[in-house]
């Protein structure tokens, strides 16, 4: 109810970022484009963009701290000593860079085995398991 009040009564969107959280985006993704906020239940903001025509999801506190940056790979753009270490677990799905504030960055990878189950796959940047779980169940295997 507090949101719709504000959003029609008072012409002020709650899911709107304030202006450190704008200005800490603008200096981190100065080419953005096409970009798209959203408020999280845990207060952070999150913000679907592009550059260079690639998808990008990052999230921010509403402070301007920035958390967390996913980027959404072609698996053509996966060095190759990647995709074979991969490849031998069945079809690589999709692949995500992920970039986080408090810890080094990393890939996730959705892999189909050849029995058509899905797993997610953790690596560090030279393709390294790091963590592996059904990706239905989202147990740790």
């Amino acid at each position: 109810m507090k949101d719709f009040i504000l959003k029609y009564l008072f012409r002020i969107n709650p899911n709107t970022p304030g202006q450190p959280l704008l200005k800490s985006f603008n200096l981190l993704f100065p080419e953005a484009t096409n970009v798209d906020w959203s408020k999280e239940k845990e207060g952070h903001f999150e913000v679907i963009f592009r550059i260079n025509g690639n998808e990008l999801i990052a999230w921010f506190e509403l402070s301007g701290k920035w958390l967390k940056t996913e980027t959404n790979c072609k698996i053509e753009m996966l060095d190759n000593s990647i995709r074979e270490k991969l490849e031998t677990f069945g079809q690589i799905m999709s692949s995500i860079f992920i970039e986080k504030s408090d810890c080094l960055p990393s890939y996730e990878f959705i892999i189909r085995d050849h029995f058509q189950v899905r797993h997610i796959f953790i690596t560090d940047l030279e393709g390294n398991i790091t963590e592996r779980r059904n990706f239905d169940e989202g147990e740790l295997l």
